[in-house]
Protein backbone atom coordinates (compact mmCIF):
# COMPACT_ATOMS: atom_id res chain seq x y z
CA UNK A 1 0.00 0.00 0.00
CA UNK A 2 2.87 2.39 0.74
CA UNK A 3 4.33 1.81 -2.73
CA UNK A 4 0.97 2.38 -4.37
CA UNK A 5 0.42 5.48 -2.25
CA UNK A 6 3.76 6.90 -3.38
CA UNK A 7 2.76 6.20 -6.96
CA UNK A 8 -0.49 8.08 -6.44
CA UNK A 9 1.22 11.22 -5.21
CA UNK A 10 3.89 11.01 -7.91
CA UNK A 11 1.33 10.58 -10.67
CA UNK A 12 -0.96 13.35 -9.45
CA UNK A 13 2.00 15.73 -9.02
CA UNK A 14 3.36 15.15 -12.53
CA UNK A 15 3.10 17.73 -15.22
CA UNK A 16 0.62 17.49 -18.08
CA UNK A 17 2.86 15.31 -20.24
CA UNK A 18 0.70 12.20 -19.98
CA UNK A 19 -2.52 14.07 -20.60
CA UNK A 20 -1.01 15.97 -23.52
CA UNK A 21 0.15 12.77 -25.18
CA UNK A 22 -3.28 11.27 -24.72
CA UNK A 23 -4.89 14.40 -26.13
CA UNK A 24 -2.66 14.31 -29.18
CA UNK A 25 -3.38 10.64 -29.76
CA UNK A 26 -7.16 10.84 -29.65
CA UNK A 27 -7.84 14.44 -30.61
CA UNK A 28 -9.47 15.30 -27.34
CA UNK A 29 -11.47 18.52 -27.09
CA UNK A 30 -12.01 19.73 -23.56
CA UNK A 31 -15.17 21.54 -22.55
CA UNK A 32 -15.95 23.67 -19.47
CA UNK A 33 -12.23 23.74 -18.66
CA UNK A 34 -12.34 20.50 -16.66
CA UNK A 35 -10.00 17.54 -16.85
CA UNK A 36 -10.41 13.94 -17.85
CA UNK A 37 -11.27 13.29 -14.25
CA UNK A 38 -14.78 14.72 -14.45
CA UNK A 39 -16.39 12.03 -16.55
CA UNK A 40 -20.10 12.76 -16.40
CA UNK A 41 -21.72 10.57 -19.04
CA UNK A 42 -20.43 8.79 -22.09
CA UNK A 43 -22.13 8.41 -25.40
CA UNK A 44 -20.72 7.07 -28.65
CA UNK A 45 -21.70 7.97 -32.18
CA UNK A 46 -20.22 7.29 -35.61
CA UNK A 47 -18.80 10.00 -37.82
CA UNK A 48 -17.12 8.56 -40.90
CA UNK A 49 -14.33 6.26 -39.74
CA UNK A 50 -14.21 7.69 -36.23
CA UNK A 51 -16.34 7.57 -33.12
CA UNK A 52 -17.33 10.67 -31.20
CA UNK A 53 -17.53 10.23 -27.44
CA UNK A 54 -19.24 12.92 -25.41
CA UNK A 55 -18.98 13.13 -21.64
CA UNK A 56 -20.52 15.48 -19.15
CA UNK A 57 -17.58 17.88 -19.21
CA UNK A 58 -15.75 16.95 -22.36
CA UNK A 59 -15.94 15.38 -25.75
CA UNK A 60 -13.39 13.45 -27.70
CA UNK A 61 -13.10 11.77 -31.05
CA UNK A 62 -11.23 8.52 -31.45
CA UNK A 63 -10.45 6.52 -34.54
CA UNK A 64 -11.16 3.12 -33.01
CA UNK A 65 -14.05 1.36 -31.34
CA UNK A 66 -15.29 3.01 -28.15
CA UNK A 67 -17.32 1.09 -25.59
CA UNK A 68 -20.19 2.99 -24.04
CA UNK A 69 -19.16 2.25 -20.46
CA UNK A 70 -20.82 5.21 -18.75
CA UNK A 71 -24.11 6.13 -20.46
CA UNK A 72 -26.12 9.07 -19.20
CA UNK A 73 -28.66 6.95 -17.33
CA UNK A 74 -25.89 5.13 -15.44
CA UNK A 75 -24.15 8.41 -14.59
CA UNK A 76 -27.42 9.81 -13.19
CA UNK A 77 -28.12 6.64 -11.19
CA UNK A 78 -24.58 6.67 -9.77
CA UNK A 79 -24.91 10.34 -8.85
CA UNK A 80 -28.17 9.68 -7.01
CA UNK A 81 -26.59 6.69 -5.27
CA UNK A 82 -23.80 8.86 -3.94
CA UNK A 83 -26.33 11.46 -2.79
CA UNK A 84 -27.90 8.71 -0.68
CA UNK A 85 -24.45 7.78 0.66
CA UNK A 86 -23.86 11.45 1.52
CA UNK A 87 -27.11 11.57 3.49
CA UNK A 88 -26.36 8.26 5.23
CA UNK A 89 -22.89 9.22 6.43
CA UNK A 90 -23.95 12.76 7.29
CA UNK A 91 -26.48 11.17 9.65
CA UNK A 92 -23.76 8.90 11.05
CA UNK A 93 -21.54 11.94 11.64
CA UNK A 94 -24.35 13.81 13.38
CA UNK A 95 -25.05 10.86 15.66
CA UNK A 96 -21.38 10.30 16.54
CA UNK A 97 -18.79 12.17 18.55
CA UNK A 98 -15.02 12.30 18.93
CA UNK A 99 -12.95 10.73 16.16
CA UNK A 100 -15.97 8.90 14.77
CA UNK A 101 -17.58 12.18 13.75
CA UNK A 102 -14.51 13.23 11.76
CA UNK A 103 -14.20 9.78 10.23
CA UNK A 104 -17.78 9.74 8.98
CA UNK A 105 -17.36 13.33 7.77
CA UNK A 106 -14.45 12.12 5.67
CA UNK A 107 -16.77 9.64 3.99
CA UNK A 108 -19.23 12.46 3.33
CA UNK A 109 -16.44 14.41 1.60
CA UNK A 110 -15.50 11.38 -0.51
CA UNK A 111 -19.12 10.78 -1.49
CA UNK A 112 -19.47 14.43 -2.51
CA UNK A 113 -16.38 14.09 -4.70
CA UNK A 114 -17.75 10.95 -6.33
CA UNK A 115 -21.21 12.45 -6.87
CA UNK A 116 -19.66 15.37 -8.77
CA UNK A 117 -17.38 12.96 -10.62
CA UNK A 118 -20.30 10.95 -11.98
CA UNK A 119 -22.70 13.88 -12.48
CA UNK A 120 -23.41 14.68 -16.15
CA UNK A 121 -22.89 18.31 -17.12
CA UNK A 122 -26.66 18.71 -17.54
CA UNK A 123 -27.21 18.26 -13.78
CA UNK A 124 -23.97 19.85 -12.54
CA UNK A 125 -24.39 23.63 -12.69
CA UNK A 126 -21.65 24.29 -10.11
CA UNK A 127 -18.66 23.05 -12.14
CA UNK A 128 -16.07 23.02 -9.34
CA UNK A 129 -12.56 23.02 -10.90
CA UNK A 130 -10.95 19.59 -10.84
CA UNK A 131 -7.73 21.11 -9.49
CA UNK A 132 -9.60 22.33 -6.40
CA UNK A 133 -11.02 18.87 -5.73
CA UNK A 134 -7.54 17.37 -6.10
CA UNK A 135 -6.05 19.93 -3.70
CA UNK A 136 -8.70 19.32 -1.05
CA UNK A 137 -8.25 15.55 -1.10
CA UNK A 138 -4.46 15.77 -1.24
CA UNK A 139 -4.42 18.01 1.86
CA UNK A 140 -6.73 15.61 3.67
CA UNK A 141 -4.52 12.66 2.68
CA UNK A 142 -1.47 14.40 4.15
CA UNK A 143 -3.23 15.66 7.30
CA UNK A 144 -4.19 12.20 8.53
CA UNK A 145 -0.65 10.72 8.65
CA UNK A 146 0.59 13.87 10.37
CA UNK A 147 -2.14 13.50 12.98
CA UNK A 148 -1.25 9.82 13.42
CA UNK A 149 2.38 10.79 14.08
CA UNK A 150 1.26 13.29 16.73
CA UNK A 151 -0.95 10.61 18.28
CA UNK A 152 1.98 8.18 18.44
CA UNK A 153 4.31 10.83 19.89
CA UNK A 154 1.88 11.47 22.73
CA UNK A 155 1.43 7.74 23.38
CA UNK A 156 -2.07 7.48 21.98
CA UNK A 157 -3.05 4.59 19.74
CA UNK A 158 -4.61 5.04 16.31
CA UNK A 159 -7.29 3.01 14.61
CA UNK A 160 -5.90 1.42 11.40
CA UNK A 161 -9.06 2.46 9.56
CA UNK A 162 -7.60 5.97 9.54
CA UNK A 163 -4.77 4.73 7.31
CA UNK A 164 -7.31 3.37 4.82
CA UNK A 165 -9.10 6.71 4.87
CA UNK A 166 -5.85 8.56 4.16
CA UNK A 167 -5.15 6.24 1.23
CA UNK A 168 -8.70 6.72 -0.08
CA UNK A 169 -8.21 10.49 0.05
CA UNK A 170 -4.96 10.13 -1.90
CA UNK A 171 -6.79 8.04 -4.50
CA UNK A 172 -9.47 10.74 -4.80
CA UNK A 173 -6.75 13.36 -5.32
CA UNK A 174 -5.34 11.19 -8.11
CA UNK A 175 -8.80 10.70 -9.62
CA UNK A 176 -9.38 14.46 -9.83
CA UNK A 177 -5.84 15.26 -10.91
CA UNK A 178 -5.72 17.32 -14.14
CA UNK A 179 -2.27 15.90 -14.94
CA UNK A 180 -3.35 12.62 -16.48
CA UNK A 181 -3.19 9.03 -15.29
CA UNK A 182 -0.71 6.16 -15.26
CA UNK A 183 -2.26 2.86 -16.39
CA UNK A 184 -0.46 0.60 -13.85
CA UNK A 185 -1.48 2.84 -10.95
CA UNK A 186 -5.06 3.17 -12.17
CA UNK A 187 -5.59 -0.57 -12.64
CA UNK A 188 -4.06 -1.28 -9.24
CA UNK A 189 -6.59 1.15 -7.78
CA UNK A 190 -9.42 -0.64 -9.57
CA UNK A 191 -8.33 -3.92 -7.96
CA UNK A 192 -7.74 -2.28 -4.59
CA UNK A 193 -11.17 -0.68 -4.33
CA UNK A 194 -12.91 -3.83 -5.57
CA UNK A 195 -11.04 -5.71 -2.82
CA UNK A 196 -11.98 -3.10 -0.24
CA UNK A 197 -15.63 -3.33 -1.32
CA UNK A 198 -15.49 -7.08 -0.64
CA UNK A 199 -13.99 -6.47 2.81
CA UNK A 200 -16.72 -3.98 3.70
CA UNK A 201 -19.44 -6.24 2.33
CA UNK A 202 -18.20 -9.21 4.34
CA UNK A 203 -18.02 -7.06 7.49
CA UNK A 204 -14.31 -7.88 7.82
CA UNK A 205 -13.55 -4.22 8.47
CA UNK A 206 -15.21 -4.57 11.85
CA UNK A 207 -12.33 -6.85 12.88
CA UNK A 208 -9.81 -4.24 11.76
CA UNK A 209 -11.70 -1.67 13.82
CA UNK A 210 -10.68 -3.53 16.98
CA UNK A 211 -6.93 -3.08 16.45
CA UNK A 212 -4.49 -0.32 17.38
CA UNK A 213 -1.45 0.86 15.43
CA UNK A 214 1.36 3.05 16.74
CA UNK A 215 1.17 4.41 20.23
CA UNK A 216 -1.09 2.42 22.48
CA UNK A 217 1.27 2.75 25.42
CA UNK A 218 0.82 0.64 28.54
CA UNK A 219 1.09 2.37 31.90
CA UNK A 220 0.63 1.54 35.58
CA UNK A 221 -1.57 3.71 37.78
CA UNK A 222 -0.76 4.71 41.35
CA UNK A 223 -3.06 1.93 42.51
CA UNK A 224 -1.03 -0.63 40.55
CA UNK A 225 -3.56 -1.16 37.77
CA UNK A 226 -2.24 -1.70 34.26
CA UNK A 227 -3.82 0.65 31.71
CA UNK A 228 -3.45 0.34 27.92
CA UNK A 229 -4.18 3.26 25.60
CA UNK A 230 -6.18 1.60 22.83
CA UNK A 231 -7.46 3.27 19.71
CA UNK A 232 -10.95 4.68 19.61
CA UNK A 233 -13.26 2.35 17.63
CA UNK A 234 -14.80 3.98 14.56
CA UNK A 235 -17.46 1.61 13.24
CA UNK A 236 -18.96 0.63 16.58
CA UNK A 237 -22.61 -0.36 16.20
CA UNK A 238 -23.07 1.23 12.75
CA UNK A 239 -23.81 -1.10 9.85
CA UNK A 240 -21.68 0.34 7.03
CA UNK A 241 -21.62 -2.73 4.78
CA UNK A 242 -23.97 -1.43 2.10
CA UNK A 243 -22.92 2.22 1.95
CA UNK A 244 -19.17 1.61 2.07
CA UNK A 245 -19.29 -1.30 -0.38
CA UNK A 246 -21.29 0.83 -2.80
CA UNK A 247 -18.83 3.72 -2.51
CA UNK A 248 -15.80 1.48 -3.03
CA UNK A 249 -17.39 -0.19 -6.08
CA UNK A 250 -18.28 3.22 -7.51
CA UNK A 251 -14.67 4.35 -7.13
CA UNK A 252 -13.37 1.15 -8.75
CA UNK A 253 -15.75 1.59 -11.69
CA UNK A 254 -14.78 5.23 -12.17
CA UNK A 255 -11.07 4.42 -12.22
CA UNK A 256 -11.72 1.71 -14.82
CA UNK A 257 -13.80 4.12 -16.91
CA UNK A 258 -11.11 6.78 -16.77
CA UNK A 259 -8.41 4.41 -17.91
CA UNK A 260 -10.46 2.85 -20.71
CA UNK A 261 -11.24 6.30 -22.11
CA UNK A 262 -7.62 7.46 -22.09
Amino acid sequence: MLVLGAGLFAASARGPGVAQRADAAVGMKMGRGSSMAHMGSVGASHSGGAHSVSMGSMSMTVGSHVTNILPTWLAVVATLLFVVIIATHARHAAESDGQRRYWHSGHVLMAFGMAFMFAPASIDPIDIPSGLWSLVFANAAVAIPLWIIVQAYTGRGTNPLWLLTAFDFAAMAYMWSPSGYEAPVTWLLVAYFAWQAALWGSNWMRKLDQHTILGGAVSVTAEGAVVAAVAEPLICYKDLRVSMSAMMLGMAYMFAAMQLLM
